[in-house]
């Protein structure tokens, strides 16, 4: 008796040629099969034969294979192998039959559900039934001839509630496995999903490709396991890339970098967050822990001491944009814009006409020029009237272009603090300001040796930044 192992990406890994009793299911039975040797080859009675499970759609597993016919051979069976990796399906035919399975599955599931909740109303009723014969209060007359009947009755009120409490939660089981398996298409083809999903894939493509091509040049065996992998990769990211593309005729918005600009407001989690950056595949967005959920967070929410706290989110996580300065309107009046409303502000003032603008504008000084002073330090003796501030540039040393300044206190002021001193900090801060500066951090360091702040040059009008490429 010969007993086949026929393995193909449509059909998967099918064993034929058993007989009932014949000892080859003590071999098929063991479950150390499947590519974490922990699987058992399954009987199907749909397809008349054995089958390892999630064996479609992928290259066969010789592992499994190859140990399934060295026992089988060692039980005296006589085994063919036949592995054909040409034989496949699309991964379009494959995901439509995987809807299909689900959708029968929801309805057997609801079938599942209807009995276990008739079963529970028919238990809970027969219980009633009795009771309602009881009159309320009545206890059980020990001595007396109705004492059986009553002990009787109490026992049968109570398997009656058990099986209906047990059945009722059998059901609300059945009716939630029936409410996932009905949105398992939705679920699936959920356009962010399928982004983020894409992303993945893509990273996996170039993974397999930079393998086969090493596998080629080396000349591996695995070459061939590399390209097998390549094809299916191509074949489901062409098949996600379809149903982007259907989404979009839809009407579905997918959010871009090109969307926005820094300062917009990005709707995400119910809440509204001021745009800090734009970047390639991520917002980075104003967060402040303490204040969160918060209805809408600006930067002046994510700051202290000069610092802004940002948090990075995905555009898929996106669910709206509303441009900064309507967003500000709307706080004065105080009022939070819906998705409707900020959807209309959104069109009325699109990111690439605020890009323009921008562009038409005078640019600002930036941080990164050497001409600018990056830090600065403040020295002062315990006591003092006088302190001395230093301009300092990258590399924290004293910068060639500006001369220090000395701080004199009022009259009758001591800096009685040193470096700490209110009365110093404050007149720091309006020096800053008197030559465009501001804090972009807090102070360092101790009254030995100096304090140290970092510091930018301020932005007169905030200007809303150009997205990335």
């Amino acid at each position: 008796m010969t007993i086949e192992i026929i393995h193909t990406r449509a059909e998967g890994t099918l064993v034929h040629g058993t007989r009932r009793g014949d000892a080859s299911a003590d071999q098929l039975k063991k479950r150390d099969y499947g590519s974490y040797g922990r699987l058992a080859f399954k009987w199907s009675r749909h397809l008349g034969c054995w089958y390892l499970p999630h064996s479609r759609d992928k290259q066969a597993d010789r592992y499994s294979i190859d140990l399934l016919a060295k026992r089988l051979r060692g039980a005296d069976f006589e085994v063919t192998v036949t592995v054909n990796e040409e034989v496949r399906r699309s991964f379009t035919e494959a995901e439509a039959d995987r809807t299909e399975r689900a959708e029968a599955r929801a309805e057997r599931f609801e079938g599942y559900a209807d009995n276990a909740a008739t079963s529970s109303n028919t238990a809970h009723a027969a219980a009633k039934q009795i009771a309602d014969g009881i009159p309320f209060g009545q206890p059980i007359l020990v001595g007396h001839h109705s004492e059986g009947r009553a002990r009787r009755d109490a026992a049968r009120i109570d398997t009656n509630m058990r099986r209906s409490i047990s059945d009722a939660k059998r059901a609300d089981y059945w009716q939630n496995r029936a409410e996932a398996a009905g949105r398992y298409e939705q679920h699936r083809n959920d356009p962010q999903r399928t982004l983020r999903r894409l992303e993945k894939l893509r990273a996996e493509l170039r993974e397999q490709e930079r393998y086969h091509a090493t596998a080629v040049e080396k000349g591996w065996d695995s070459a061939e396991r590399h390209a097998n992998n390549v094809l299916d990769l191509k074949d489901e990211i062409a098949h996600w890339e379809q149903v982007i593309e259907e989404a979009k005729a839809r009407g579905v918005k997918l959010w871009e970098p090109g969307d926005f600009v820094r300062g917009d407001f990005a709707f995400v989690l119910g809440s509204w967050y001021e745009v800090a950056r734009v970047n390639p595949k991520t917002l980075s967005i104003a967060w402040n822990l303490r204040l969160a959920p918060k209805q809408v967070m600006t930067m002046e929410d994510a700051s202290e001491d000069g610092l802004v706290g940002t948090h990075t989110v995905d555009y898929t996580k996106v669910q709206g944009r509303c441009p900064g300065e309507a967003m500000r309107a709307w706080l004065a009046d105080k009022r939070v814009p819906g998705l409707k409303a900020a959807r209309e502000a959104s069109e009325a003032a699109p990111a690439s006409e605020l890009r323009e603008a921008q562009a038409s504008k005078p640019k600002t000084r930036r941080r990164s020029d050497p001409k600018i002073p990056k830090r600065v330090r403040v020295d002062c003796r315990w006591d003092a009237t006088e302190a001395t501030l230093t301009w300092l540039n990258g590399r924290s040393q004293p910068h060639k272009d500006h001369a220090p300044e000395t701080i004199t206190a009022p009259e009758g002021v001591e800096f009685t603090g040193s470096v700490w001193s209110p009365p110093l900090l404050a007149l720091v801060r309006e020096l800053l300001d008197e030559r465009g500066y501001t804090f972009r951090g807090r102070w360092t360091g101790s009254p030995g040796r100096g304090i140290v702040c970092a510091i930018e040059p301020a932005q007169t009008e905030e200007l809303p930044e150009a997205a990335a490429s």
